[in-house]
């Protein structure tokens, strides 16, 4: 016979909110020049804090990946890509205030809620969003790209 613990009371605290991603700008962040061997294209990839062992471990796991040069491949980019360790520099991250105010010079910036809001999509492919406008109709594509805090924008 299973003998059953008696009931406790539990203690019940209020939920803290979720954490909001902070949009400060972060004191530090080393970046590396990389160039794919496939496409040619020239790309900076942020390593933040990590060493070259943990970037290394962490490629060598990503078994997909969608280069900068809009290919998709189904390897490690470590059979793609040539990282030239020797270019690691330093480099403040904007805010992200700063980063949309420097996109708006350059692009209509549509975030995701206007995106739902004005848009219906139709479908995503290798970094291009396909839309119908909802005021016309007019079909129309869209790349997208994250702020520094991870917030997805539409140009």
């Amino acid at each position: 016979m299973i003998k059953k613990k008696p009931a406790t009371k539990t203690k019940t605290t209020a939920r803290k909110p979720s954490r909001k991603v902070s949009t400060k700008k972060r004191t530090e962040s080393r970046v590396v020049s990389a160039t794919c061997k496939k496409c040619g294209q020239t790309f900076k990839l942020d390593i933040g804090t990590k060493s070259k062992q943990e970037i290394v471990e962490i490629l060598s796991k990503r078994d997909s990946f969608e280069c900068p040069g809009h290919h998709f491949e189904l390897s490690s980019p470590l059979n793609y890509w040539v990282i030239d360790w020797d270019s690691v520099k330093s480099q403040n991250v904007p805010t992200d205030a700063e980063w949309k105010a420097d996109m708006r010079k350059k692009y209509k910036l549509i975030s995701s809620d206007e995106l739902q809001r004005d848009y219906t999509v139709t479908g995503f492919s290798s970094g291009v969003c396909v839309a119908i406008r909802k005021k016309d109709g007019e079909k129309v594509y869209l790349e997208f790209t994250n702020s520094p805090s991870g917030k997805r924008y539409y140009y």
